[in-house]
């Protein structure tokens, strides 16, 4: 399983992350949805990022993020037609490591990567991605390409 992401997307990102230090930051990852995008094994392309903001009250943002559904909603209609679509979303994660909390995988839906940038002390540590296991219970780790 890979995520595919040019270079100057996965900088954007990062930025994002140690941006929003000590909160979460959150967004879209954006691209033609793969045959197989449902099935373990698949390769995803992001050819662009949405940047949004987080959803959650203020307090909770340093531990949680949000995507409004209505601007989800809003871009899948956007997309709709252009070959492209949502193919999975960012976060960053403050403080911690780059693995999906408990949290993470009961927000999860099945077949998006969910890309996890964790920045300890405002610096980023890691960047891994994760698809929801078949079963729900778990995530499968996949390898984000930088493509040039």
């Amino acid at each position: 399983m890979s995520l595919k992401v040019p270079a100057q997307l996965i900088e954007a990102v990062h930025r994002a992350a140690e941006k929003a230090f000590p909160e979460e930051c959150c967004g879209f990852l954006i691209g033609a949805v793969p045959n197989g995008f449902e099935k373990p094994g698949r390769t995803v392309m992001v050819e662009e990022i949405q940047a949004l903001p987080n959803g959650w009250e203020a307090g909770s943002r340093t531990h949680r993020y949000q995507i409004d559904p209505k601007i989800f909603a809003k871009t899948e209609a956007e997309l709709s037609g252009t070959g492209k679509g949502i193919v999975g979303l960012y976060h960053s994660h403050p403080s911690v490591p780059a693995w999906p909390s408990p949290f993470d995988l009961m927000m999860a839906w099945p077949c998006y990567s969910y890309w996890i940038v964790s920045v300890i002390e405002g610096k980023i540590h890691d960047s891994r991605s994760w698809m929801r296991g078949e079963d729900g219970r778990n995530f499968v780790e996949e390898n984000i390409v930088e493509e040039n």
